[in-house]
C-alpha cells in the first residue's frame, strides 16, 4: 500500500499554525507520516525537535539532503538512529561516502533514502550539469544508490519509469492533485499517476497544509491513492 507523508515545512517559520494543522489531521484519524526539513532540526536541536515530533505518533522522515564527508555523515546518521527516525536522506552523489552511513543504520528501524534529482530541476538542468537527460540522470543515480545499499530512492514522479527495473522503495515528492496549482516544483505528478507508475511513498505539502480544510484535502489525496 502506498504511504503518504505530509511535508510540514512550516514548522520552521509558522510552528504554532503548523502544529495545529498536524493535530487536526491526527484527530481526524488519517494515516500519514510527517516529513520535516533540516532547518527545523537546526533551530531546535535534535533532542527538542524529535521530542516535539514524537507526540504525533507518526512515521518521521527527516529531509536532510546530506552530502558531506564520511565522518560528518556518519555522526548525523548515528543521531538519526539514536532518535529512532524512520527515514532520512542523502544525495546519491555522495557515492563512496555512503556505505559507512548505511552500516550505521544496519539492523535498526532507520532507513536511508538516496536523492537522485530534485523535483525543482528539469531536463535542461541535468543536461547542463550531468550531460544527461533528466530520465538518464535519475536512472544513473538510482542504480548507484541501490548498488551502494540505500534502502530507497527519491525521484521526480515524472520519470518513475526510469527506475521501474529497480527493486527498491521509490519516494516521490512534489505531488500535486489537479485541483491544486503552484510553481514550486518543476517536475510535478498527480497522486493517482504516481501510484500507477510505481511509487511506494509520496510526499505532499502545500495542497494539504495551505488548504482551508487540511483534513478534507488530505482525504481527497488519500482517496486518489487508493
Amino acid at each position: 500500500m502506498i504511504t503518504l507523508f505530509v511535508a510540514a515545512d512550516g514548522l520552521s517559520s509558522e510552528e504554532g499554525e503548523t502544529r495545529n494543522i498536524l493535530w487536526g489531521l491526527v484527530g481526524a484519524g488519517l494515516q500519514f507520516g510527517i516529513k520535516v526539513n533540516l532547518d527545523y532540526i537546526l533551530q531546535h536541536g535534535y533532542a527538542r525537535a524529535f521530542s516535539d515530533l514524537r507526540v504525533y505518533d507518526r512515521q518521521l522522515f527527516v529531509d536532510l539532503k546530506m552530502w558531506n564527508g564520511k565522518r560528518t555523515m556518519v555522526d548525523v546518521a548515528k543521531a538519526m538512529v539514536g532518535h529512532e527516525v524512520d527515514f532520512f536522506n542523502i544525495y546519491a552523489l555522495a557515492d563512496s561516502e555512503i556505505p559507512p552511513v548505511i552500516e550505521v543504520t544496519r539492523g535498526t528501524k532507520t532507513k536511508v533514502l538516496a536523492v537522485t534529482v530534485l523535483t525543482h530541476y528539469d531536463d535542461a538542468y541535468c543536461q547542463r550539469h550531468f550531460q544527461r537527460s533528466l530520465w538518464e540522470a535519475v536512472r544513473h543515480f538510482g542504480e548507484t544508490a541501490v548498488e551502494l545499499g540505500c534502502d530507497g530512492i527519491i525521484l521526480p514522479g515524472t520519470v518513475l519509469d526510469a527506475v521501474a527495473h529497480l527493486d527498491t522503495v521509490k519516494v516521490v515528492p512534489g505531488v500535486r492533485p489537479l485541483w491544486y496549482k503552484d510553481t514550486r516544483h518543476s517536475e510535478e505528478i498527480e497522486p493517482s499517476v504516481a501510484k500507477k507508475k510505481g511509487a511506494d511513498i509520496v510526499v505532499c505539502g502545500s495542497p494539504i497544509m495551505k488548504s482551508d480544510d487540511p483534513a478534507a484535502a488530505m482525504k481527497r489525496i488519500l482517496q486518489e491513492l487508493q
